[in-house]
């Protein structure tokens, strides 16, 4: 398994995010917290998956990816972050699971000047493509 990319995630499935309250929203844009999120680990990508590993793990094959998108919607909205994302935007995944399909929002190596979203964007991408 050659790794391609390796980085530190903040994640979070629709749901969780979709369940954030004004509270929340809030307190991140005044704050030096990190965006809203409800896990952590590390990233990991390879010519055939994308691995997270933490306090919880989860391995996305990328024949299973639906759609990859890289900005804000409807669920991980601008006002829930600093700056209204001037300085980044999430990654979304939509990929098939054993239930359905899951979204899981994706923010990689977070600091104070945004993050490598789109690094990660392009270089998924291209794996796609290349198939």
């Amino acid at each position: 398994m050659q790794i391609l990319q390796i980085g530190k995630v903040l994640w979070s499935y629709d749901h969780e995010i979709a369940g954030c309250t004004l509270i929340n929203e809030t307190g991140t844009l005044f704050s030096v917290t990190p965006p809203p999120h409800h896990r952590e680990g590390e990233i990991i990508l390879t010519a055939g998956s994308l691995v997270i590993d933490g306090y919880n793990y989860l391995n996305i094959p990328l024949d299973k990816l639906e759609q990859i998108y890289l900005g804000f919607d409807e669920v991980y909205k601008r006002s829930l972050v600093k700056n209204n994302g001037m300085f980044w935007q999430p990654l979304r995944l939509r990929y098939k699971a054993a239930d359905g399909y899951n979204t899981v929002y994706l923010i990689i190596d977070h600091s104070f000047f945004g993050t490598k979203n789109q690094l990660w964007f392009d270089t998924i991408k291209q794996l796609l493509s290349d198939d």
